[in-house]
Parts: structure tokens; C-alpha cells; sequence
């Protein structure tokens, strides 16, 4: 660690922030600030020590700023997917926000603030934009403001504007948001210097992509291919953003964004690789409609390959990193019907049913009527009867995180319970989430490793932790509100022609900078 860095004769001073949401406009309900925090909200000195040393964008900030003997002020943090934001729940959290930054902007020589891109609320379908003018109004045009945003982010001309420079998250899984939230840090820190003075060019490219992993594949090749660019090129930043497609919206969409030195023209280098992918997108989109009784057919014929170990079937279209409700019932119908020995699924969001076989307790059997419960049937499913399952664990759902992603970071599943249905064990939890790892099958009882089929809801992360570990992986993509088929959403503000909705799509290069 360095000695304290000092701007105008006094130590450098940094508020760090962290506000994300993911918005599935398709949900028919609401986020409030109960359902946004239910993974985790952390204010002031909390977030030192919690996220310090982890794998996370504040932990990259927090690393950047203490090996520069920064000063840094941190505010809130609070990161979820869901529904659209109650307006209530928004004016909530910015008003905590700017509280903090209201009451130090006098000695702050900058902001480094992680965002996600994807943000919706009941009235607003920019709350990127929303909360940097919130900002803005308090410590004026001209403070360095350095922003982090997901893969998924519909990057905005608004947001783009309103930053100093923005840096972005490449990889999915999200094995990256470190190193993200260290490049952020660094680029704020030489910017007070006065070292460089960065600017942001968006290309938006009229495409609409699911959830596609940067492991293999077309995205894995253009990711190589922008990271030789940005070296050859001496970019600040630059990537491939993805967008979210269940936020239905005008921005939704990918994008390609520079950041650079001002000397350089961002502008030139993010219309160029905007071009290059597109002339690559026949590839890169894929509407993938497996049903989960396909799904798990492939799954049985690698497991009938395969005398040891176990293979991963995701639901994909019921992902609550994604913003779904993860109560579907598709997948697990189909397992609890196949009765696959050693089969097990973590987990079912149904805080009712939890209820029921807390009360009921351990050894004991229960009826429930599993799932089912939150979004439109014809999505997600109807509730699954279980009639006399037997109840074998209870738990408070407290865990440490062992994905890459999150490594060390404390969560939890809020009240959990492991029922037996035939050969299925299932865990049934009171807090949303994805499954990022093992730890929901654990506090449901279960070994992994002692079993051949396992049951999860995501899209890409969980691949961070299981695909080291697991003989296959196969996704099912039933109808749901985060199903890869975007041809089976009702579009009503997102930007037409769009591919692949629509046909005779060109890319028509939509720019903007915040110059």
C-alpha cells in the first residue's frame, strides 16, 4: 500500500456506491425495498468490511482505492433482479444515496459508482439515468463520476452522458466484476490527477440477445478479439454489452461501448466493433425452446453414459437472477415424474410451503402444494400436489457464498426446508435468488457429490461453480418469463426493426458520447 494520495493539498477523498437492479418488465408485480434488500443492503463502514478481499465490484474498488492510500466514503450498497421498482422503493434508496453524498459532497474529489444498467421502476425505465441526475444535482457537472455497469446493462444516451466514464463487465458467468470495479477505481483516481481525461462513446446495435455465456463460442471469440483491439488501440475500456431482453423498454439491446482518452476518438473504435458484430450475428443468437421433459431425457442418456458423477439441468426460463419468480414448476414436474434415483433440486422459492413443513417438522410427513404461486400459469406452471412429502432438514438459510462469483461474500435463503418426494430430494426456500453454487443444496441437506441429477434455477452463473465439477450440463427452456425463445414476448416499447424479431434489419448506427 502506497502512502495517502493528496489532490489540491488535501487527501484524496472517493464516495463508493453500489445500486443495482436487473428489471424483468414481464412480471406482473412489484419490487419494493423489502424485496430489493432481501438478499443483502450494507451502508458506511459495513461494506468495508464485508466486501474487502472479496471477488466483487467493490471489493476490486475497495482494493484499488487502499493500495493508492485513497480516503474512501462509502454510502450503500444493494444489488437484486426482479419486478420493476415501486417508485416509492426507487425515491428509497436514492434519497439514502444522496443522503451520503449530500452530506460529504464538500470534500469529495470523486464518485466510483457500480450500477447495472437494466433498471426499471413503475414510472421511470431509466433508473441509471435517474439516480446519476439525482447525483449530479448535488455535486454539479463537472466531479469525476466513474461508473461500472453488468453485460446486461440497455445503455442509454441519458446514463452515458451524465458519467465521467464507464467501464463494464465482459464475462458470463460474472467472473470479472473485480477486476471491473479495479479498472473504474484506477481510471477515477488518474483522472483527479489529472493523468486523463476520459470519454465514453455507446454504438447501439439493433439486436436482441438471451443469456449466452462468454466461455466458449462466438461471444468468447469476439471477447478475445475487443481485448486485442483495446491493447492495440490503447483503449481505456472496451466491450461487448449483451443488454437485457426482459426489460421491455427503448435502450433494451446490445451495445458496444469506448472509453477513452480524450485524445483518442472513442467514437471511430465503438462504431468499428459495433460493425464486426454485427456482421457476426447469425451466430450469436440462438432461440432455444427445449421443454424440460427433453432436457432431462438428454440428461438421462449422459448419466446412462456415465457411472459416476452427476449432470446439471437448468431452468433457464425460471431464473430469478433474471428476474423471475423462481416458483415455476416445469422441471420439477418433469424430474419428480421421471423419479430418477439420486436425484435432487435446489431450489423452489415458496415461502408458504416452508411455513407448512416447518410446522410439520423433521421426520414428518406434509402436503403441500408447491409453486406455482406467483407468476401467470401458462409461464411458469400450476402448483405441484405433494401429497405426504417427508420433511428432513430445517434451516435458518444462512450461508457463505463458494462461487467464483461471490466467493466469502455472506447471503442467505431466509428460512429453508429439505423435503423427500420418491426419489427426489427438494429444497424449498423463503428468499429469492439463482443457484450460483452448492450452498442451497447444503442447507437442504444435500451432498452433491452423492447424487446424479441435479435440479437448478439459472442461466449462466451457476456454470462458474458446476461446470468444474459435473459431468454434463443441460438447460431447459420451458415458457417463463426469462425463456431464451424471446419470440414468444409481447414487445411494446423496445426500438423496431429488431433482430432477430423482425426481417431486413440493418444496423443503422445509433451513437451517443458524453462529450
Amino acid at each position: 500500500m502506497s502512502g495517502p494520495q493528496y489532490f489540491n493539498g488535501n487527501p484524496m477523498n472517493i464516495l463508493l456506491a453500489w445500486f443495482g437492479h436487473e428489471t424483468n418488465t414481464f412480471s406482473r408485480r412489484t419490487s419494493d425495498f423489502n424485496l430489493l434488500t432481501s438478499q443483502g443492503y450494507w451502508e458506511a463502514l459495513d461494506i468495508l468490511d464485508t466486501f474487502r478481499g472479496t471477488p466483487s465490484y467493490l471489493g476490486g474498488m475497495i482494493e484499488a482505492a487502499e493500495e493508492q492510500g485513497i480516503n474512501l466514503v462509502p454510502s450503500i450498497a444493494v444489488e437484486n433482479a426482479g419486478p420493476p421498482l415501486t417508485d416509492a422503493c426507487l425515491e428509497q434508496v436514492t434519497g439514502k444515496l444522496c443522503g451520503y453524498i449530500d452530506r460529504h459532497h464538500q470534500k469529495l474529489d470523486g464518485i466510483c459508482l457500480a450500477l447495472h444498467g437494466a433498471g426499471v421502476s413503475q414510472s421511470c425505465m431509466d433508473i441509471e439515468s435517474y439516480t446519476l441526475q439525482a447525483i449530479r444535482q448535488i455535486v454539479g457537472p463537472d466531479l469525476p463520476i466513474m461508473i461500472t455497469l453488468d453485460l446486461h446493462a440497455n445503455v442509454s444516451k441519458e446514463m452515458t452522458a451524465l458519467a465521467t466514464g464507464l467501464f463494464g463487465i465482459k464475462e458470463n458467468p460474472h467472473t470479472d466484476y473485480a477486476v471491473t470495479g479495479i479498472e473504474a477505481m484506477n481510471a477515477l483516481i488518474n483522472t483527479i490527477q489529472g493523468n486523463i481525461f476520459p470519454c465514453t462513446a455507446v454504438t447501439a446495435i439493433p439486436m436482441l440477445m438471451p443469456m449466452t455465456p462468454t466461455t466458449q463460442g462466438p461471444c468468447h471469440a469476439l471477447n478475445r478479439f475487443i481485448r486485442q483491439y483495446r491493447q492495440d488501440h490503447h483503449l481505456l475500456d472496451a466491450a461487448f454489452f449483451h443488454g437485457f431482453p426482459y426489460a421491455d423498454i427503448p435502450d433494451a439491446g446490445a451495445t458496444v461501448f469506448v472509453t477513452a482518452d480524450r485524445a483518442i476518438d472513442a467514437q471511430f473504435h465503438a462504431d468499428r466493433l459495433a460493425d464486426h458484430i454485427w456482421q457476426q450475428r447469425t451466430s450469436l443468437v440462438t432461440l432455444d425452446s427445449t421443454p424440460a421433459d427433453e432436457a432431462l431425457q438428454t440428461a438421462h442418456r449422459i448419466l446412462a453414459e456415465n457411472k459416476q458423477g452427476f449432470v446439471v439441468i437448468n431452468e433457464a426460463s425460471d431464473n430469478p437472477g433474471g428476474g423471475a419468480p423462481g416458483d415455476g414448476t416445469h422441471l420439477l414436474a418433469a424430474m419428480i415424474e421421471a423419479d430418477h434415483p439420486g436425484s435432487a433440486f435446489a431450489y423452489m422459492y415458496d415461502p408458504e410451503s416452508v411455513e407448512r413443513a416447518v410446522r410439520s417438522g423433521v421426520g414428518r410427513t406434509v402436503d403441500l402444494y408447491l409453486g406455482g404461486k406467483i407468476e401467470d400459469e401458462k409461464h411458469h406452471g400450476p402448483p405441484l400436489h405433494l401429497k405426504g412429502a417427508l420433511v428432513h432438514t430445517i434451516s435458518d438459510g444462512r450461508f457463505i457464498s463458494t462461487t467464483p462469483l461471490m466467493k466469502g461474500i455472506p447471503g442467505s435463503f431466509g428460512a429453508s426446508v429439505g423435503i423427500r418426494y420418491g426419489n427426489v430430494d427438494i429444497v424449498v426456500c423463503s428468499v429469492q435468488n439463482q443457484t450460483y453454487d452448492d450452498r442451497a443444496f447444503v442447507v437442504g441437506g444435500i451432498d452433491i457429490n452423492q447424487k446424479r441429477l441435479l435440479g437448478l434455477k439459472s442461466a449462466q452463473h451457476f456454470k462458474a461453480f458446476f461446470q468444474p465439477r459435473a459431468i454434463g450440463m443441460v438447460p431447459a427452456n420451458s415458457r417463463g418469463i426469462t425463456t431464451s425463445n424471446l419470440s414468444l414476448f409481447e414487445y411494446r416499447h423496445i426500438r423496431r426493426p429488431v433482430y432477430p424479431l423482425d426481417k431486413n434489419v440493418s444496423i443503422g448506427l445509433r451513437t451517443f458520447t458524453n462529450q
